[in-house]
């Protein structure tokens, strides 16, 4: 499942028409008896800081550095409990208790002298393998993804006829022997046919270097609050900083790099088959991933030493004896923040035991021998997992026009996750006077109507530019749901991540390929409103990503607010958009209302 596309946006560039309020537009049907217009309403419009929100509520999670010019820095750390693969585990064949005592009917049960071999950290990285001409080279790398004969590295052989006859279609080279594919007889791909992906949700340099620490958890998280009698979930907010003494063993402390190349290991060749290399022979495919040496004398003690003890029994008991990791990511090169496949990350522990083998000769003892076996047990990332921020302050001038909460703004900051949202009333003018009377008097026909947003571009070239949020979400902050729009609208684009596509809220670029502006059809809302009496509710404004999840996460402190959607929660990303009473220069792109309109001519 993919979602957090933050760096792919999908371009609607629509025309708009400009009228102040009160002044009917150009008529877009002059065919009596009819009369259809546009008219532009006013909106009143506030910002509220977003509080510390439920971090153990989301399901994905980040880890790294986001900074830009605007909000400044934000660096996030990672904690995770642990579970087993199987309750009670037996490593290697037999359990301690008859490794130590023996076991009847003439089985062999020796010390199996279990040994770690090594120890990986694997965190999968969300990917992309789109490949639309089905060549074997996706999109981000094909010099035309609509042409399986195009020769994506200038070897003359078409990416299809590589990738068939098992060479690399990106490098003009596959064997690295000096000589050209198209003119190799023998090449071969050395790697296995190793696919190359597209990373997803990285934000930032993707080739910054930055050290990772993995450190043993000495805190325990409780599932249950006490301060309730532990009738209910334990809350950990977003603003929980690790104390220096919940981090116990130094696991992994180094310098690391991201690969986008799949993981590809190979079978040990066996002596024993002289015509057969099975070194060649591919023994798993792994996707593109942080994968990190732990500490093997930690889990030979920690697990591998501790087997048949109360503590693997159950997983309650697991989580007291082994409370968990924190991941902590610093000194970058280059700011990068780093939205993880978390659910599918796992400990692999690799371990050798030793084995009794008879070669199925009971009766002689002769060829017995003592082997050492491979194998696997896992640890996964499991129970609670949360993230802990660090938030650099705002720049005066944004937590000015935040606490701003009296004056229409000219200017509307928003971002996600512990940032900013903006609390809309329609149908209200610059003092905050109701005018949904009258436009009820006016017994109009509504055909459509969009919120139109236009991003401040002056404001964000001037700050050295940020990395624009792909989608606004607009929401009932009443009734703590969707638009009726939302739910009625089920288009959807050519990727899984684009949908509702009527109801909007993407961004739509300019001819430089910067935002331009964002537009939320929400026809049938203002339907509602004006024929049906409906409640004209205030609205909650937020960046968001993927809003196909419309889940809200309870928030910290509820003077302002009482809930973030979780859309916006897990998003970083920020923007500045031109608030409903901009200065003179911007009045053309002012917050409001488009209201598309008919009505009998008199």
């Amino acid at each position: 499942m993919k979602f957090i596309k933050f760096l792919f946006v999908l371009t609607f560039i629509l025309t708009s028409c400009n009228k102040d309020y009160n002044s009917v537009g150009v008529d877009l049907i002059d065919n009596k008896p009819f009369n259809t217009s546009i008219e532009e309403i006013p909106v009143f419009a506030k910002m509220n800081k977003i509080p510390p929100y439920i971090s153990n509520a989301i399901t994905t999670f980040q880890l790294g550095t986001y900074e830009d010019n605007i909000y400044g820095k934000t660096s996030v750390s990672f904690l995770s409990q642990l579970g087993l693969e199987t309750v009670n585990p037996v490593f290697g064949i037999f359990k301690q208790t008859d490794e130590e005592n023996g076991i009847e009917d003439n089985i062999a049960a020796i010390e199996e002298e279990e040994t770690i071999k090594n120890v990986f950290l694997d965190i999968p990285f969300f990917t992309n393998v789109d490949d639309d001409d089905n060549d074997g080279v996706i999109n981000l790398y094909d010099v035309d993804s609509e042409d399986p004969y195009s020769d994506s590295d200038g070897d003359g052989v078409s990416d299809a006829d590589e990738s068939n006859a098992g060479q690399n279609p990106l490098d003009p080279d596959t064997d690295g022997d000096g000589i050209l594919d198209g003119e190799d007889t023998e090449s071969i791909n050395p790697n296995g046919g190793a696919t190359i992906y597209e990373l997803d949700s990285l934000i930032g340099n993707s080739n910054a270097k930055f050290k990772l620490k993995v450190s043993e958890l000495e805190y325990f998280l409780r599932p249950f609050d006490p301060e309730d009698n532990f009738e209910s979930y334990q809350k950990y907010y977003s603003n929980n900083i690790i104390p220096d003494n919940f981090s116990g063993t130094v696991l992994f402390d180094e310098e690391v790099e991201i690969n986008s190349n799949e993981l590809v290991f190979y079978n040990e060749d066996d002596p024993e088959t002289e015509e057969d290399d099975e070194s060649e022979t591919v023994k798993e495919r792994l996707t593109p991933r942080i994968r990190v040496a732990l500490d093997n004398s930690f889990f030979q003690s920690k697990i591998l030493n501790n087997e048949g003890l109360s503590d693997f029994a159950n997983a309650e008991n697991f989580k007291l004896f082994l409370k968990g990791i924190i991941i902590d990511a610093y000194d970058f090169s280059d700011p990068l923040l780093m939205i993880l496949n978390f659910s599918e990350a796992e400990i692999r522990i690799v371990y050798e035991y030793q084995k009794y083998n008879k070669n199925d000769t009971d009766d002689d003892t002769s060829d017995d021998v003592i082997e050492s076996i491979e194998a696997n047990y896992k640890l996964n990332l499991n129970g609670i997992k949360l993230n802990s921020f660090k938030h650099d302050s705002y720049p005066l001038a944004v937590t000015n026009a935040i606490n701003d909460t009296i004056n229409n703004p000219e200017t509307i900051y928003l971002k996600g996750g512990e940032g900013v949202m903006a609390e809309i009333e329609l149908f209200k003018d610059n003092d905050g006077n109701d005018i949904l009377e009258e436009i009820r008097s006016k017994e109009w026909l509504v055909n459509e109507a969009n919120l139109s947003i236009y991003i401040n571009k002056d404001m964000l070239s001037s700050s050295g530019g940020i990395i624009e949020p792909s989608r606004l979400y607009l929401y009932d902050i009443v009734n703590k749901a969707p638009l009726i729009d939302y739910f009625i609208d089920n288009s959807a684009g050519a990727k899984e991540y684009q949908n509702k596509i009527v109801h909007g809220g993407y961004i739509e670029l300019d001819e430089d390929k910067n935002g331009m502006m964002y537009k939320i059809r929400i026809s049938e809302h203002i339907k509602n409103v004006i024929r049906k009496d409906s409640t004209n509710v205030k609205l909650g404004l937020v960046v968001s990503s993927d809003i196909s999840n419309s889940m809200n996460i309870e928030v910290k402190n509820k003077e302002a607010m009482t809930f973030i959607p979780s859309s916006s929660a897990i998003n970083p990303l920020g923007t500045v958009l031109i608030g409903p009473s901009p200065s003179a220069e911007h009045y053309d792109k002012r917050m409001r209302l488009d209201l598309y309109y008919t009505k009998l001519n008199d």
